[in-house]
């Protein structure tokens, strides 16, 4: 976990007033255009949902707001972030899937098709050791669904939680709905904002 205590976080007053909330995360529904994410990963014949990971994760590296956790009481900063999914396990269970970050797409595929266990393997949920360096996805591609929100239990967990929906044409391209739940002890709408535009880039340029 490569991380810097933060001395003086430009937002501690914002920090302040939002710890103190029961329940400091907000959700956000919005849709993104991934027609050339889609046939980027076909040519390639990469995963579609682990790419989808890949480059929404991509853009969060980006936008530093999405990088601060609260570890030991102290403000750190992450240098990035890793990729953890729910993946499909047997009768209809899932559990999850932890893949480190690397900026190359290609390295990085190679690296989690590797190290991916087998679907229908273990189902077990625990993790060795609490996982704060990562931003964790989610997929429900049956569901269009139009609002979503997440599980959290701990006031001041800082991960970003996203969940994909099902895709959708319009106009001739290809949509998928994302649920995106932050906490606002760490993210306001501006970061929102930035991280939204700087994935729908690289959804359009992927290569």
């Amino acid at each position: 976990m490569a991380y810097r205590v933060v001395e003086e976080y430009y937002r501690q007053e914002h920090f302040d007033f939002f710890r103190s909330y029961r329940d400091p995360f907000y959700s956000l529904t919005f849709s993104l255009d991934m027609t050339v994410l889609k046939a980027f990963v076909e040519e390639r014949g990469y995963s579609t949902y682990l790419n989808l990971c890949y480059f929404f994760a991509k853009g969060m590296q980006e936008v530093e707001d999405f990088r601060y956790r609260l570890l030991d009481g102290k403000i750190i900063l992450y240098d990035h972030l890793h990729v953890g999914m729910t993946l499909p396990a047997e009768k209809g269970r899932f559990r999850f899937g932890y893949f480190r970050w690397h900026p190359d797409v290609d390295v990085f595929n190679r690296q989690s098709e590797q190290n991916r266990p087998g679907v229908g393997g273990s189902e077990s949920l625990l993790q060795e050791e609490e996982q704060k360096d990562y931003i964790y996805f989610t997929a429900l591609p049956k569901v269009p669904f139009t609002s979503f929100t997440h599980a959290s239990d701990e006031p001041m967990e800082g991960a970003p939680r996203v969940a994909f929906g099902q895709f959708s044409h319009l106009d001739g391209r290809l949509q998928v709905p994302v649920g995106l739940q932050v906490n606002h002890a760490f993210i306001d709408g501006a970061a929102v904002g930035e991280l939204v535009e700087r994935v729908q880039r690289h959804f359009d340029e992927p290569s």
